[in-house]
């Protein structure tokens, strides 16, 4: 409801939200007003009217409430890298579930942390209530059913003298199982506790168990999140929110600065980096860098940084005050030594910067480099790869390959010595040659893991000649005279 005012003008007349349901439309969602008016939530919009004259509706939109609501746990991310949507509470009673296990001592203590994310959430014009517990089911119970006082939450360290004074509706049953207990007495989660866990079982089921242990620790619950937590981060906080991209890229650097020392420390080099804006408006935005190999130099990761940052369409919208840098990806990363040879690994580190900067510059996939592959087939022996999955060295061509290779080869006719001859003459494209020069054969024999059934195998015996002109090419006849074939088959498979 609140997510629909916020997009409404301003008006003082009883709001509510409609959806569709069984026998016609009924109300999906009330304002304050609307509830002191007697409008109450399933009622039919038919009735409503009649009750309310100048009520005004607006069609639900239960898959945008879930969006926002995901988008709500993700920019709570700033409190703790574990957030999720609760997944089983209805819409007027949305929520957001996280583990602050170690994250309390950041900001002063549980006080200062729920008292600043309960008023960060306000401000984004949100009722919220809050509470901190041992389990996920009794924090759960408590933010939704317990005395939460002046400050909007509570924490509780005692799982079973927090939870005896709760309602039975604290431990997430169906209405259904709720109005089932009250018939017996058993108002309360305290009532519960007092008695025999089986007969409990033998006439609720299972599942009233389940959710008692649940919030008492018996049965551990996990969380859960949207997202991993990464093994290694770091975060930059602002009194004040930055309002610019430029001082939200130099807010970036110095988290990347932290993050590499912190790499450093654990003997680590990044392979993927998330970056990471927390709006004051409640919007989160990210972007990605990637390296073709393992590093931990502050100022790649910042150039890289720069270079997306023109192209990854972030805004800042009315401030950003928090940016974070996690490592999502790492490896090992030794020491190296270059006293003694200052030129090693050189060659390989270059290119993979070199790497880096192109896929950061012109967007991922955009370059690639040639990688060499274990086959003796040339038009097989190498093949590209892109972006960080690029090599971090060019292979080197081999010395009896020619610059230009043919892929497919392309038929010519040949007159040439039988049967292991070089050819004396032969015409390609149309034109004749005379072969002045020649060398090989170079022998290559087929891949026969890689034959269709029934296909044959021809050997290929390699020749590098040099006509009359001056002019180098790379031959190759198919088929071994006599053994193979009759009719061996002649192929331009390379030039230069």
């Amino acid at each position: 409801m609140e997510r629909a005012r916020r997009a409404a003008p301003p008006d003082s007349r009883p709001f509510a939200l409609i959806a569709p349901g069984a026998g016609g439309e009924r109300l999906y969602a009330v304002c304050p007003a609307a509830v002191r008016a007697g409008l109450a939530l399933s009622m039919r919009v038919a009735d409503a009217r009649a009750l309310v004259p100048e009520l005004r509706v607006r069609a639900a939109d239960p898959e945008g409430d879930r969006a926002a609501l995901e988008d709500l746990a993700r920019w709570c991310g700033r409190v703790s890298p574990w957030t999720a949507p609760d997944p089983g509470a209805a819409a007027p009673l949305s929520g957001v579930l996280m583990d602050i296990t170690g994250c309390a001592r950041v900001f002063g203590g549980e006080d200062r942390l729920l008292d600043g994310l309960l008023r960060d959430v306000r401000a984004l014009g949100f009722t919220a209530r809050a509470a901190a517990a041992p389990t996920l089911g009794l924090a759960w119970a408590l933010a939704r059913h317990g005395e939460t006082g002046r400050r909007g939450w509570c924490a509780a360290d005692d799982a079973h003298g927090a939870l005896a004074p709760l309602p039975v509706e604290a431990l997430r049953l169906t209405p259904e199982m709720c109005a089932a207990l009250r018939r017996f007495g058993l108002s309360t989660a305290g009532a519960l506790m007092g008695l025999p866990r089986r007969a409990l079982v033998r006439r609720f089921g299972p599942e009233l168990a389940r959710r008692l242990d649940q919030a008492l620790g018996g049965v551990r619950e996990t969380l859960s999140p949207l997202r991993p937590a990464p093994a290694l981060r770091a975060r930059v906080r602002f009194a004040e929110p930055l309002i610019t991209l430029d001082s939200v890229g130099e807010a970036f650097a110095h988290a990347l600065t932290r993050l590499c020392a912190l790499l450093e420390r654990e003997g680590l080099g990044a392979l993927r980096v998330r970056l990471t804006l927390y709006r004051a408006d409640g919007g989160v935005g990210e972007m990605r860098l990637a390296a073709a190999a393992p590093v931990r130099d502050s100022a790649h990761l910042i150039r890289l940084m720069r270079h997306r940052l023109e192209r990854a369409g972030l805004d800042a919208g009315f401030g950003v005050d928090l940016v974070e840098a996690a490592a999502l990806m790492t490896r090992p990363l030794d020491a190296g030594q270059t006293s003694l040879d200052p030129d090693a690994g050189a060659e390989r580190l270059a290119a993979a910067r070199l790497m880096d900067r192109l896929d950061a510059r012109l967007g991922a996939g955009a370059a690639a480099c040639a990688e060499a592959v274990d086959s003796h087939a040339p038009e097989r022996a190498g093949q590209w790869r892109s972006g960080a999955a690029a090599p971090a060295v060019w292979p080197r061509r081999p010395e009896r390959r020619p610059l230009l290779i043919l892929d497919p080869p392309e038929p010519a006719e040949a007159v040439a010595e039988i049967p292991d001859g070089p050819p004396r003459r032969f015409t390609w494209r149309r034109v004749a040659h005379t072969v002045a020069r020649a060398e090989g054969p170079e022998r290559i024999a087929p891949e026969w893991w890689r034959l269709t059934p029934g296909a044959a195998a021809r050997t290929r015996d390699y020749f590098r000649v040099e006509t009359g002109e001056g002019r180098r090419f790379w031959l190759y006849r198919e088929g071994l005279y006599g053994r193979e074939t009759r009719q061996p088959g002649w192929f331009v498979h390379g030039a230069g």
